[in-house]
């Protein structure tokens, strides 16, 4: 990992060039996010049977929060956004990359805030027999991790993290040579598993949870205890798992930096071109 050292600032910004990519890869990026609304109350419908009243609350909670997001944080991720495709045509210092790259990950800490009041006055209208259910869904989705660890194997799980990132990587920058496809296999053999640690950390944040949740009725608790279970959750890790967390973390940073110094100048020219798509979005969606 000496390699990694020196470059450790630009490494950092060039992995968020290509996680935003990959998450945002795909040409439906508008459509995907016009419905999001859509499909976040589905997902919490999931986990929580809302009455005709609580309905219409998460609803509109979630409608303000994106048009919140639409209007003060889409812009933010065109801005980083330029700057990032400027920059890897014309050039850009360590530490401006710095600044994007933090720039960019504090993006959930600020969704958590703003949501947290929807949150806490959806949390505090639950009853008791929604909470019972809310927890019992959470406890099997731990019994089918459990299985899952149980079950699958070190090298089941690499293959398909291969999988995963060669075809994420495929839809960013096109088709990978050789040297490129070794790459993506070595790192994920080498990634160390965090699926027993991320089943350890789930327990225990249904625990703290359920604790929060019994007090629910006081307002300013629960906005305290939810504001540690949702905004601060390295609280919940081990020592183990940071550890392994951080590990994994350079491993990535490794192969980023690795897949950077192979990228063709038509893969380059693809990875920048479908960046600008997404700033044209970004701006289009959030006026």
């Amino acid at each position: 990992m000496a390699i990694l050292k020196p470059h450790f600032k630009a490494l950092r910004a060039l992995l968020a060039v290509l996680v935003i990519s990959v998450l945002a890869s795909g040409c439906t990026t508008k459509i995907a996010y016009n419905f999001l609304d859509w499909g976040m109350y589905w997902k919490l419908k999931d986990y929580v049977k809302f009455n005709p009243d609580q309905r219409l609350q998460v609803k509109n909670e979630i409608a303000q929060l994106i048009d919140w997001h639409r209007s003060e944080e889409l812009p933010q991720y065109a801005t980083q956004l330029e700057k990032l495709s400027i920059g890897l045509e014309s050039g850009i210092t360590a530490d401006q990359l710095e600044v994007i790259y933090d720039d960019l990950r504090q993006s959930w800490q600020r969704i958590v805030i703003k949501a947290l009041p929807a949150a806490i006055n959806t949390i505090s209208s639950l009853n008791d027999q929604q909470i019972s259910e809310f927890f019992e869904m959470l406890v099997e989705k731990e019994a089918d991790d459990a299985k899952a660890i149980e079950d699958g194997t070190r090298a089941q799980t690499a293959k398909k993290r291969e999988a995963y990132v060669t075809k994420k990587l495929v839809e960013v920058i096109g088709k990978l040579d050789a040297e490129q496809k070794a790459l993506i296999a070595q790192w994920a053999q080498q990634m160390h598993p965090t699926k027993a640690f991320s089943l350890v950390q789930a327990i225990k944040w249904r625990t703290k949870m359920q604790l929060a949740l019994a007090q629910r009725q006081d307002k300013a608790q629960l906005a305290k205890d939810l504001t540690a279970l949702f905004a601060s959750p390295n609280q919940l890790r081990s020592a183990s798992y940071r550890d392994v967390m951080e590990k994994n973390k350079l491993l990535v940073m490794q192969l980023m930096f690795d897949l950077n110094q192979t990228f063709t100048s038509q893969q380059r020219r693809k990875l920048i071109k479908k960046l600008n798509g997404y700033i044209k979005d970004f701006r289009e969606l959030s006026v």
